[in-house]
């Protein structure tokens, strides 16, 4: 018998609920990142062992593992997704509860077990999210929910490494992740309370969901998806390696916390916002292809810009102001690059462990090229790694724009 054709909600509601979603994901993992790093220079670690401790986040990177598990297992009353989405979330709110008790100063290395532990719940309910806005989202809409997602993502690490680090240096490490647990908890409300909204197209309505098996190793023996595992790889490397440097950078050269976090927040977030936007619109007039060629060159410029900053090019606050600027600028249109084209590419019906794949390996890449960038700078000086990181962006630009004209078809 045919499958009766869902009721399509409204457009502001989806994007209302992926905006909350992404939001929810990102506050405490945007404070951990960025402080985490800070707290850890303050106590004598080398850069080398700061990078190391990028392995927290590790969960992002193998989170394809198990993510066809989240497609295949769910009870079709409560909702597909929300089977997922409630119970992770409401154990990653307990979880940053719990971090509260346990003094960084004191015992580092159970703060780091725990946010291990809360990255590997927020990682799996990403996967859960990550499907949702694919299975809900019209094509035509997919261009509105990359921009969604992007911005929602940099105001969840606007509050958390803006917001939530000036809180930190006034009232210490308790009292903030308390408030931070209470904000989580707003927002929880809403997705708690929501009807899942039902799937575009079920292109399987023929298979039960014991039937079907999605296949993350079968998605990945496409050809397309190959060349573009290696376009991240490059991406990733060429824009990550510097991203912990810039604040180890500035902490050795004098800003506190609340320092940084004043020009993340003040700075950084809205020229990553802003950068989301206009490199949306790039995209939608230019084509993936331009806006990567651009997304590459203001790379390039960011890298010799920082390779100067610790020679004095300019007073430090000012040094710091554009140097963060230009990076969440910048990142905020690879960002819109990268998603929209694995959106593109993960539509389907399994396009939760699709999805997942590519996020995955991309934040295998960000993440792993950390530890190696770390042993880098304390080898070369922060003006050499950045010289050097220049110097292999050119590189991934050229790569990068024969892989998308000659394999991915962009």
């Amino acid at each position: 018998m045919p499958q009766a054709k869902p009721v399509e909600a409204p457009v502001w509601k989806k994007m209302g609920l992926l905006f909350v979603l992404f939001v929810l994901q990102n506050i405490s993992l945007g404070f951990t990142w960025t402080l985490l790093p800070l707290l850890m220079r303050e106590q004598g670690l080398s850069l080398g062992s700061i990078g190391l401790s990028a392995l927290i986040y590790s969960p992002w990177a193998f989170k394809f593992l198990w993510a066809s598990q989240v497609d295949r297992r769910f009870n079709s009353r409560f909702g597909k997704r929300k089977t997922w989405i409630i119970p992770l979330s409401g154990l990653s709110i307990i979880l940053l509860f719990a971090l509260g008790f346990i003094d960084p100063k004191q015992f580092l290395p159970l703060v780091l077990v725990v946010v291990f532990l809360l990255n590997l719940t927020i990682a799996t309910t990403d996967i859960a999210v990550d499907g949702y806005a694919t299975d809900m989202l019209k094509p035509s809409q997919r261009s509105m929910g990359n921009t969604v997602q992007i911005v929602s993502y940099i105001i969840g690490h606007m509050l958390g490494a803006g917001v939530f680090l000036i809180v930190y240096q006034w009232l210490g490490w308790f009292n903030t992740l308390c408030i931070m647990t209470g904000l989580h908890l707003l927002l929880f409300l809403p997705v708690v309370i929501h009807s899942e909204i039902p799937a575009i197209a079920i292109e399987q309505a023929s298979e039960t969901a014991e039937d079907f098996k999605p296949s993350a190793r079968a998605f990945l023996k496409l050809p397309r998806v190959r060349w573009f595992v290696l376009f991240l790889l490059l991406l990733g490397m060429s824009q990550h390696a510097g991203q912990q440097l810039h604040l180890t950078m500035l902490a050795d050269l004098g800003l506190n916390p609340r320092d940084l976090g004043q020009f993340l927040l003040w700075v950084g977030s809205p020229l990553s916002i802003l950068g989301s936007l206009i490199w949306g619109g790039v995209l939608s007039k230019w084509g993936p292809l331009k806006g990567f060629i651009l997304v590459c060159l203001f790379g390039i410029g960011l890298c010799w810009f920082s390779s100067l900053v610790p020679q004095g090019v300019c007073d430090l606050y000012w040094s710091a102001a554009i140097m963060l600027g230009w990076y969440q600028f910048v990142f905020g249109g690879m960002m819109v690059l990268i998603y929209s084209i694995i959106m593109q590419l993960s539509a389907g019906p399994q396009s939760a462990t699709n999805y997942a794949v590519l996020c995955g390996l991309n934040h295998l890449f960000s993440v792993g090229i950390l530890p190696v960038a770390g042993m880098a700078g304390e080898a070369l000086s922060y003006s050499g790694f950045f010289t050097g990181l220049a110097l292999f962006t050119v590189f991934t630009l050229f790569a990068g724009t024969r892989i998308m004209r000659r394999h991915l078809d962009l």
